[in-house]
């Protein structure tokens, strides 16, 4: 039930737009593919609805949050600065790392996710896609124990 990257482009931008600054933020869970690996693919599913499910219900309707590729998701908090953002990125990275995931069709194998962020500010009329592609350079080269927020 997530928007892709393309509505991001899209519809998302509008909404985006609408205001003069706001913060990009992108987030990758580093350990997806171990989860899927060593436990299974339906609790990697699982790892993915639980954080979707737990951001959609966090964030405001303002927002434009989508599955961008992957194991990478991003928030659009649009019309908020970095500053405004931070407090809520910590929360919701402890909160999500805290959660114990637990498999449906084997209650025995569990896992906690470990997530990675990306904080940019975009300003409305410069280009989306360099912000995020920085953004998605940055999580992808960057080691898979790293579980950090950093700001580019």
């Amino acid at each position: 039930g997530l928007y892709s990257e393309e509505y991001l482009y899209g519809e998302g931008r509008k909404v985006i737009d609408q205001y003069a600054t706001s913060t990009i933020c992108m987030f990758k869970i580093t350990n997806l593919e171990e989860i899927n690996h060593k436990c299974s693919r339906e609790l990697g599913n699982e790892v993915i609805i639980q954080i979707s499910e737990y951001i959609k219900e966090n964030i405001s309707e303002q927002y434009v949050f989508v599955r961008y590729m992957g194991p990478k998701f991003v928030i659009a908090f649009s019309g908020v600065e970095i500053n405004g953002v931070a407090e809520f990125v910590n929360d919701l990275k402890d909160k999500v790392e805290n959660t114990e995931i637990i498999c449906k069709e084997d209650e025995k194998i569990k896992a906690y996710p470990r997530l990675n962020f990306a904080i940019s500010t975009y300003y409305k009329g410069t280009g989306l896609e360099e912000v995020l592609k920085k953004q998605e350079e940055y999580l992808d080269n960057a080691d898979v124990e790293e579980s950090d927020i950093t700001n580019i």
